[in-house]
């Protein structure tokens, strides 16, 4: 049932701060079913903008604020159920009330499961297994869980059943058997030694593992998968004010963007699409993104209208991944890979005053990185203004400095370092992830001098640390087989580590941020066996030592970076999508909306402490 009230002006009685922003519309109403339910999803989609709008029902009942004027297709999801998709238009001031019913998904019509990739994906049918029986117990299995897993998770091996002489190939690929005659050629190149004490990797172990993996996942296995036995808690009263917006990338026209001639054939997984990556605000409320589909581009958002604006990089195949603002307005972006890894990698900067790129920075003149295929990801900026680039194929930092324009690299002492994640603290230290350690690692910016520290769940996968306002050092660790996964807080006052288990199996943390509140928000790609038991947002609150998700849109599409504004509105992009790329953000209390603009609490880079000037 529908009905429609309200005119432009008259705000609706639930979320009155949000429906008091220029023309937008609320939506609300029942969902009935004849089985019980909790937290079932709503998908209301602007047909005329390209927009989803996601919530969760409380109670049976859902509601929406802040929808733009326009031809909307609604529907409802709870795992197994579904409901066929309604239609409305919503004008601007109207307070509408839309009832759904759900009921089997094998019953509900085509059209509702969502053409567009809005919903949930649906997985082929797949063989799932509990741990033990997936991996039986004995020596091949406690090497993997101390080699494989810290890095590859559970359900790598298991899914990739290949001939004896790939899983040869690959475990030879982590030893570096190939390195004395040829470059790395990717983060794992050399990974494991047989002198690394902590992953107790003896010559023994190779023969050992082989046997393991060729026996249990060789060529004629199934792919098969860890069966979820710990699914993703759900808090069903934080959910009923929480409200997801998912803005989806234009489309590229035939012949142009993604389809154009020049990028046909390219050997990359983000060629032929647009695959988003990082986002940061600027000054002004607008989310700028990195695309690193090809062509490579910048891309700007205004989600006050949803209109985007593309620039393309000045080389649009050597490579993209992260983004940063500094105080000034300057968008900047290092080089990563491409299809070009060879090629000399530059800090490019935008002024998107003169829509130009302005500067464009060979961040290792003096080549002290050897290897010939290095590549830039993560960049931090400092309380002057300079960029720190991470070479996370590579093992260094680079500088640039603002005053002089001097570049300077730092190589990192861990042999064979991949940084991954690059931050600032309160005093001008420069935090980094070591992803192939499962450490982070300070860079003493005054002295040069670097300290490593590592966590007691060690050996883990760890990216993307962050600071909060009271300069503690926080980051995750990916689950590891039956190993959960961590949320890690370093007191730097003290130097102690404490660790939370994430109450989620297979939880894989990708990027932690922080909200005004210090309160800890991770993007977490999930590793899970269906659609919902996949990508989530979650928040840890320091002072309960609580954790609450947000089961995402898309919940088979990973979401690298998270930006959080002064509101408390997480931003990020459905990086894994194939269907749908977007930008997105996620209410937590849509109630609290005052602008659909993304602002920072003191303005660009973003840290949650305001930023000493020299």
């Amino acid at each position: 049932m529908l009905t429609v009230t309200g005119t432009a002006g008259t705000p609706a009685a639930a979320g009155e701060a949000a429906a008091q922003i220029s023309a937008t519309a609320t939506l609300s109403g029942t969902v009935a079913a004849d089985a019980p339910f909790t937290a079932a999803r709503v998908y209301i989609r602007n047909a005329d903008r390209r927009m989803l709008y996601m919530v969760y029902t409380q109670a049976g009942r859902y509601r929406a604020v802040a929808l733009f004027p326009g031809n909307y297709e609604v529907s409802v999801r709870t795992p197994g159920s579904a409901s066929d998709v309604q239609r409305l238009v919503l004008n601007a001031g109207d307070s509408a009330s839309l009832d759904l019913s759900l009921r089997a998904a094998g019953d509900v019509s085509p059209a509702a499961a969502g053409g567009g990739g809005e919903l949930p994906a649906v997985r082929a049918a797949a063989e799932y297994l509990p741990y033990d029986e997936l991996y039986p117990p004995g020596p091949g299995r406690d090497i993997a869980e101390r080699t494989c897993m810290p890095c590859h998770g559970g359900n790598f091996l298991a899914s990739r059943p290949s001939r004896p002489a790939a899983w040869e190939a690959g475990i030879d690929k982590m030893l570096g058997k190939a390195l004395p005659n040829r470059p790395a050629l990717s983060y794992g190149d050399g990974i494991i030694s047989y002198r690394d004490a902590q992953r107790r990797f003896a010559l023994a172990d190779r023969q050992t593992l082989l046997d393991y993996l060729v026996e249990y996942f060789g060529p004629d296995a199934p792919p098969r998968r860890i069966r979820v036995e710990q699914q993703m808690p759900i808090d069903e009263q934080a959910l009923g004010t929480a409200m997801y917006i998912e803005y989806y990338l234009p489309e590229d026209a035939p012949g142009e963007g993604v389809n154009a001639p020049e990028f046909d054939g390219l050997r990359d997984n983000f060629a032929g699409r647009r695959v988003g990556q990082d986002v940061r605000f600027d000054r002004h409320g607008n989310v700028w993104l990195t695309d690193r589909g090809y062509p490579h581009r910048l891309v700007k958002l205004d989600p006050r209208t949803g209109g985007f604006t593309d620039y393309v990089l000045p080389d649009p195949k050597n490579g993209i991944h992260e983004v940063n603002v500094d105080p000034d307005g300057i968008i900047w972006v290092p080089e990563h890979r491409g299809v070009q890894s060879t090629e000399v990698k530059r800090l490019l900067g935008f002024d998107p005053a003169t829509e130009r790129w302005e500067h464009r920075i060979p961040m290792d003149p003096d080549n002290v990185v050897p290897n010939a295929h290095k590549w830039m990801q993560s960049l931090a900026i400092d309380s002057r203004g300079n960029v720190y680039v991470g070479w996370i194929m590579g093992g260094a930092l680079s500088k640039w400095e603002r005053a002089t324009g001097k570049v300077s690299v730092f190589p990192i002492p861990m042999p064979g370092a991949v940084p991954y994640g690059v931050v600032p603290d309160r005093n001008d230290n420069i935090w980094i992830g070591l992803w192939n350690a499962g450490k982070v690692a300070k860079f003493d910016t005054v002295t040069h001098q670097w300290t490593e520290f590592t966590p007691p769940t060690y050996p883990g996968h760890v990216r993307r640390p962050n600071v909060d306002s009271q300069n503690n050092v926080w980051f995750g660790i990916y689950a590891a087989g039956p190993r959960p996964g961590k949320l890690v807080k370093l007191d730097q006052s003290t130097g102690r580590m404490t660790e939370h288990v994430i109450p989620q199996q297979d939880a894989a943390p990708y990027d932690v941020a922080i909200d005004a509140a210090d309160n800890i928000w991770a993007a977490d790609v999930g590793q899970g066996n269906d659609g919902d038991h996949g990508a989530s947002i979650w928040k840890f609150d320091p002072g309960s030592e609580t954790f609450t998700f947000y089961p995402k849109p898309q919940q088979g599409a990973d979401s690298p970076k998270i930006q959080v504004t002064r509101e408390g509105a997480v931003w990020y992009s459905p990086r894994g999508s194939r269907d749908a790329p977007a930008i997105g953000v996620l209410y937590p209390d849509m109630d609290r909306i005052t602008t659909l603009g993304a602002f920072y609490e003191y303005g660009p880079p973003g840290n949650v402490f305001a930023t000493a000037q020299p």
